[in-house]
């Protein structure tokens, strides 16, 4: 009887390593090259918001892509708090998207500043990051990179954005 206790004990601690071995080494980034991986890239997007639960932070120097705002809208219809930032000079040459959100109960936030970040969190679980504006060319002609991160860090860091310039 002994015998048959420690051998399930050695499992349980075998076992059990594994699976932490596992998660260390699960690596919190991953890179989408664009045009490449545009497709991969905007699949994800669409996933990050339709799974989103609680909340979603974004920062756009340009935003035109209406399929991502629909979106935005469904996921405020269910529920989810979604802040939009975006910069001045871009809504005043192209307000679509702008009135369409605010006509859509999402809070719109424009700073006196010039804003250039392209920055997405959800639920503060996972962040985009990198030169991809929200909008159609972006995916379909640019040469572009964007960041993934479930980097708790990572994440931190990108939500102290939003606190440091009053933009929440």
């Amino acid at each position: 009887m002994f015998k048959l206790k420690f051998k399930i004990f050695l499992f349980i601690i075998f076992f059990t390593s594994a699976l932490l071995a596992n998660e260390v080494n699960i690596n919190p980034n991953h890179v989408y090259f664009f045009p490449k991986q545009a497709d991969e890239a905007k699949d994800k997007i669409i996933e990050l918001i339709n799974n989103s639960k609680d909340s979603i932070e974004i920062s756009m120097y340009n935003f035109s892509y209406k399929k991502l705002a629909k979106e935005l809208v469904k996921a405020s219809k269910r529920g989810v708090e979604i802040k939009v930032v975006l910069d001045k000079e871009k809504v005043k040459d192209d307000n679509d998207i702008y009135k369409y959100l605010k006509d859509n109960d999402i809070k719109v936030i424009i700073p006196d500043k010039k804003l250039h970040t392209k920055i997405a969190i959800f639920d503060n679980e996972t962040a985009l990051i990198g030169s991809l504006n929200w909008t159609k060319e972006s995916f379909e002609e640019n040469y572009e990179i964007l960041l993934l991160s479930n980097d708790k860090k990572t994440i931190l860091d990108m939500s102290d954005f939003f606190n440091n310039f009053n933009i929440r």
